[in-house]
C-alpha cells in the first residue's frame, strides 16, 4: 500500500468512528434489543387499499405501558403499488406527549414490515435490519434502526392480530442532527456527482457493492421527484453544495438479502441480483481503495454482526456469511479488485 492510500486510510478510519456524533443518538435507535409493540387501529382497511390509498388513518401505538395517538400510513412504492407484499410498509406519525418515553424527540417514522405472511419473508426482513447495521459499522454517517415485535390489531375486527418481526429507521433530520449536519431537499441533478464528498461516495458505493445492491442512485431520482433513488443527502447547510453526503437506505433488492422478487433495475448486463456491479464513481477510486482497506479492517466486526443475529436460521446465516465473504475475496486479490472495482467504475 502507497502512502497516499496509507493518509487516506487513515482519514476514512477516523471519519468511520466519530464517536461525539454517535454520542448524540436518540434514546429510541441507542439500542438494539428488540421491543414489543403494539399498533391497533383499521389494519384491515390500511392494508386492503394500500395499493391505490395512502391516506393516514387513526391509530394507537402502545409500548410497555405508554399509549400514543398516532397516525399510520401506507408508504414506499415498490412493494406497495406493484403487487410484491401483501402488507405495505408503513409510516408512524405520533401525536400527543411523548417526554420521558422512549419515543421522546420522535415524530415521523418509517417502518418496515414483513411483507408476505411467513416464515421465509421474516428472514428477508431480518436480513434487511442487518444490512443497515452492516453500515452502521462503516460510518455513523448512516441511518441507525431498531428491531420491534409488533403486534397488529384490528379495531374493526376484519382482520385478525398478527404478530410480526419489524424495525423502524431512524428519522433523516434525526440522523443529519447527530452528525452536524443537514438534510438538504433537493430534486434529481440538483447535486451533481462532482459535489460529493469524495470519502463518503466511496463508502457508500463500497457498501453497496459488498451488499449487492443495484437499486440506487447517488444523485439522482426519478424524474421531478426528490433526490435520490434509495438514498439521502446531507451538508453543512441546506444552501451548501460541498463535500454532500449521500446515504444509502431501502436493501431489500440487493443480493445479501435475495428477496424473491428481486430483479436487476434496467440497462445492467446481469439477470441475478446475487451478481456484484460496482457503481461507483471513477474520480474517486482513490478513495474507494482506501475504503477498501477499511472494509476489510472491518471484516470480523462485520461478521460477528451476521453471526449474532440469532433471529435468522442457521441456514441463512450461513449464505449471508458467505455472500459477504465473496465481496472480501474479491478485495483480497488485487487482480480482481482493479479488473471488478476500478476498472467497472462509472464516469
Amino acid at each position: 500500500m502507497n502512502r497516499m492510500w496509507v493518509a487516506a486510510l487513515a482519514g476514512l478510519a477516523v471519519f468511520g468512528v466519530s464517536s461525539p456524533a454517535s454520542a448524540q443518538t436518540t434514546r429510541l435507535f441507542s439500542g438494539d434489543t428488540e421491543l414489543p409493540m403494539v399498533i391497533e387501529g383499521p389494519i384491515g382497511d390500511l392494508v386492503r387499499r394500500a395499493q391505490r390509498n395512502t391516506d393516514p388513518v387513526p391509530a394507537v401505538l402502545t409500548i410497555a405501558d405508554a399509549r400514543f395517538d398516532m397516525e399510520l400510513s401506507p408508504r414506499g412504492f415498490s412493494r406497495r403499488t406493484l403487487g410484491i407484499c401483501q402488507f405495505p410498509p408503513l409510516r408512524l406519525n405520533l401525536r400527543g406527549e411523548r417526554r420521558g418515553t422512549i419515543m421522546q424527540g420522535q415524530n415521523k417514522l418509517k417502518l418496515v414490515t414483513r411483507c408476505r405472511s411467513s416464515a421465509a419473508y421474516e428472514q428477508l426482513t431480518v436480513l434487511e435490519y442487518t444490512a443497515y447495521r452492516l453500515y452502521n459499522e462503516i460510518t455513523p454517517l448512516s441511518f441507525r434502526v431498531r428491531p420491534v415485535r409488533v403486534t397488529y390489531r384490528d379495531n374493526g375486527g376484519r382482520r385478525r392480530e398478527e404478530v410480526q418481526f419489524n424495525f423502524l429507521i431512524e428519522d433523516i433530520d434525526d440522523l443529519a442532527r447527530r452528525n452536524h449536519r443537514t438534510a438538504l431537499e433537493v430534486q434529481t441533478r440538483e447535486v451533481a456527482s462532482t459535489q460529493l464528498d469524495p470519502q463518503q461516495a466511496a463508502f457508500d458505493a463500497m457498501f453497496q457493492y459488498m451488499i449487492g445492491n443495484l437499486d440506487w442512485d447517488m444523485v439522482e431520482g426519478h424524474a421531478d421527484e426528490e433526490c435520490c433513488h434509495n438514498g439521502k443527502l446531507l451538508a453543512a447547510s441546506a444552501t451548501s453544495r460541498e463535500n454532500v453526503v449521500p446515504v444509502p437506505y431501502d436493501f431489500d433488492y440487493s443480493g445479501f438479502v435475495n428477496a424473491p422478487y428481486a430483479t436487476p433495475p434496467a440497462g445492467f448486463r446481469t439477470s441475478n441480483v446475487r451478481q456484484r456491479v460496482y457503481r461507483g464513481y471513477c474520480r474517486y477510486n482513490e478513495q474507494a481503495q482506501a475504503a477498501a482497506e477499511l472494509f476489510r479492517s472491518r471484516r470480523e466486526r462485520l461478521y460477528a454482526i451476521i453471526n449474532g443475529e440469532t433471529r435468522l436460521t442457521e441456514g441463512r446465516r450461513n449464505a449471508a456469511r458467505s455472500y459477504i465473504e465473496g465481496f472480501f475475496e474479491i478485495l483480497d486479490d488485487p487482480q480482481r479488485f482493479q479488473r471488478n472495482v476500478l476498472d467497472d467504475c462509472r464516469h
